[in-house]
């Protein structure tokens, strides 16, 4: 927050300067690019979401603002300290492919640190394609940064923001100018941080009778704290021959830190090891992303087009978790120091050519390396005595290859194809101080089929048959033991990874009906499905006193969804019934999703905790007489119930979110937005029900949620 008030104090004079020459009658709007009209003529279905859009409720953070758009929602990452995922028919955890600039983003590296101030635009692409990964079970979110323009720009945007009574505060600006034949632009954003988290956890044990033996309470709270600093710069040279090369760059740092504070009650039978338990983590993470990009125009309209790219994801984590007993005695101490080094390095290419009017033909290769370096230093003392001395260090590499072609095919007045084959590769070895190197290889061949009949100027259909698959992350191979300080359990258990999985492989099916009455309005419902072989399941047991989970192969699954989307502007659709009608653009989306696992009997036995359901309602107001537009949205989530095995179920309730939002424009160059997020505040109820041939555990955790407001400053300098 010192940073923020330092930075509005510098900026503020600036802005009262640009006021006094810009009366209020001079406020315009500026035109944002018609996203509608570029999604009706694509021949692959891609939703694309422009920068004003993702910036209209003045998110701090890209996936906040992801979570409005049809058919994406956004669930918990795995693990401390991942932030969220992104996910597609309520699938994440790899069965989304997630793309910056094209290029797929390293595991680990987490969205929440990506202001939405620093993207240009997000394209959706529900259906693989050939010329990226086919690594998109579920679809494709490419996240594309901003580029300079062909004009100067100077803005700048400071935010502030309270949730739960503590501050939070960003500065952001713009930067991009032109200079002959070069372009140069820059963002940059500086935030900081904090949050509370409530939780209230509860532990029912019963015997096959169903009479209670164990009942234990125990209320949380977590603090999260943050500081972030994120780069985009960009250089760009037209060259002779109506060439160009573009030099593109990413830069987050991040140093977050966690506070958690547990005290236990045994209401019925005794207390587990350490009912007072604490515990800091502390992280420092950054990542570092570079591409270059040459682009050749050659005879008869053909493109040359050659990518080389780097990136580094380093992690370094400090965890101390101190279990004390009810009167305050220190019982045991942990201490972690981890960390985590990634590099990768790439290299991707595309000739295009177009053969007439009906034929847009392109080839390529896509490669990549990258590797992994884990290390684990551990320490566990009880009463005074070193239990435990542990010293890890292991190792992941993965390479791989592919090569494509496609073809974009007009063959008839209202019809159009896309057709594509990829081949991919990919190769991993995975080591550690106790164990050899394991090997994996495999390699999948993915045909890949659109279509698209405009079946009069204002609707249209779609097909897609598409061939994709699912690779295991360096974490899931690495045979890495991560412990439960307190409370290992059925519901609780360690987890290890396994080096020998396979990828996951599957067909999919995609239709789709748009209808587009006037301009910027869309309605349109899609439906898909998949069968996947080979899905990677956590495998559940119990070895040497303790509960432990390592994925494996186990079987296949079915994947089915179902979407609804509108996007109604009623001054568009009402002139002649009501020329008066006022600036609404309404938004609206439902998804309706299923799966089944063959190696889980049911009821319940769906994929990778799936969204059943989920809902958007959205409007956007532009008053008439002042220069203010108002606008919310309410987000639905429906509970999940899932069984990982025959003996444990697992279910989270429903989530329900009201975020709205009002924008004044003072003129051209200055604006001001003020913006309320979860303004329900609804607490969220997960719970985890372990039933076997001793008894039953049922453990379930409470979390509340918190309303947060964001006064946020945005001009033009």
């Amino acid at each position: 927050m010192r940073l923020t008030t330092l930075l509005c104090s510098l900026v503020l004079p600036l802005t009262a300067h640009v006021r006094a020459e810009e009366p209020m009658s001079t406020v315009t709007v500026t035109a944002s690019p018609d996203t509608t009209a570029q999604r009706r003529d694509e021949s692959v279905a891609t939703v694309v979401v422009g920068h004003a859009e993702l910036v209209r409720q003045g998110d701090r953070t890209l996936t906040d603002a992801l979570r409005r758009v049809p058919g994406v929602t956004v669930g918990p990452g795995k693990g401390q300290g991942q932030g969220s995922q992104l996910q597609l028919r309520g699938l994440g955890q790899g069965y989304t492919l997630v793309m910056l600039d094209g290029v797929p983003v390293q595991p680990g590296f987490s969205l929440d640190a990506l202001d939405p101030e620093l993207v240009e635009r997000v394209e959706i692409r529900r259906a693989a394609t050939a010329e990226f990964s086919t690594q998109a079970i579920a679809g494709a979110i490419n996240i594309v940064l901003k580029k300079a323009g062909s004009k100067r720009q100077r803005e700048f945007k400071l935010g502030a923001s309270e949730s739960a009574g503590r501050p939070s505060g960003s500065a952001t600006l713009q930067w991009s100018d032109r200079q002959g034949g070069g372009a140069q632009a820059l963002a940059a954003t500086l935030s900081q941080s904090t949050s509370t988290m409530q939780f209230d956890e509860w532990q029912r044990d019963a015997d096959l009778q169903g009479a209670p033996v164990l009942v234990r309470h125990t209320p949380q709270q977590e603090i999260v704290r943050s500081k972030g600093v994120e780069l985009a710069p960009r250089l760009s040279w037209a060259l002779a021959g109506e060439g160009s090369l573009a030099w593109q760059n990413l830069l987050s740092f991040k140093r977050q830190s966690n506070r958690h504070h547990g005290v236990e009650t045994a209401e019925l039978g005794e207390n587990s090891a350490y009912p007072d338990n604490r515990s800091n983590f502390d992280q420092d993470s950054s990542v570092l992303r570079t591409d270059l990009q040459w682009l050749r125009k050659l005879d008869g309209g053909a493109t040359l087009e050659v990518k080389l790219g780097a990136g580094r994801n380093h992690r370094r984590s400090d965890f101390v978790f101190l279990g004390r007993s009810r009167d305050g005695r220190l019982l045991a101490t942990n201490l972690v120091d981890s960390g985590v080094d990634e590099v990768s390095a790439g290299s991707s290419g595309s000739y295009r050519r177009s053969l007439g009017a009906q034929h847009t033909l392109a080839a390529g290769w896509d490669g990549e390396w990258r590797r992994r370096n884990d290390f684990r230093r551990e320490q566990q003392v009880d009463l005074g005595v070193t239990t435990l001395r542990s010293d890890e260090d292991y190792s992941g590499t993965v390479r791989r290859l592919a090569l494509f072609a496609q073809d974009e095919w007009t063959f008839a007045p209202r019809w159009s194809a896309y057709l594509g084959l990829r081949w991919e590769q990919l190769q991993t070895a995975s080591s550690g101080d106790s164990t050899m190197q394991d090997k994996v290889a495999s390699q999948l061949w993915s045909p890949l089929l659109q279509l698209l009949w405009k079946r009069t100027e204002k609707d249209q259909l779609r097909l897609a048959l598409t061939r994709t698959y699912k690779a295991p992350t360096l974490f899931q191979l690495i045979p890495r033991r991560y412990t439960i300080n307190n409370g290992n359990s059925s519901t609780n258990p360690d987890t290890l990874g396994n080096p020998a999985l396979r990828p996951e492989r599957a067909w999919g099916l995609d239709a789709a009906y748009e209808f587009y009455p006037v301009k910027d309005a869309m309605l349109g419902v899609s439906g898909s499905l998949r069968r996947i072989d080979d899905v990677m399941l956590d495998r559940l047991y119990y070895q040497d006193g303790r509960w432990l989970a390592t994925p494996s192969n186990q079987g296949g699954a079915q994947v089915r969804s179902l979407e609804l989307e509108a996007k109604l502007p009623l001054s568009a659709l009402l002139p002649t019934l009501l020329p008066t009608a006022p600036a609404i653009d309404l938004r609206a989306n439902l998804a309706r999703n299923w799966s089944r696992l063959d190696a889980v009997a049911g009821p319940d036995n769906r994929l990778a905790s799936q969204l059943p359901w989920s809902a958007n309602l959205g409007l956007d107001y532009r008053l008439a007489r002042w220069p203010l537009t108002l606008g919310g949205n309410v987000n639905l989530q429906g509970g999940t119930r899932m069984r990982v095995s025959s003996a444990l179920l697992e279910t989270a309730g429903a989530a329900r979110t009201l975020d709205v939002y009002g924008l004044w424009r003072f003129s051209d160059q200055l604006r001001l937005r003020v913006s309320g997020a979860n303004l329900l505040a609804r607490a969220r109820t997960e719970s985890s029900i372990y039933s076997d041939d001793t008894g039953r555990m049922l453990r379930t955790v409470d979390t509340r949620g918190w309303r947060s407001w964001r006064l946020m400053l945005e001009g033009a300098l």
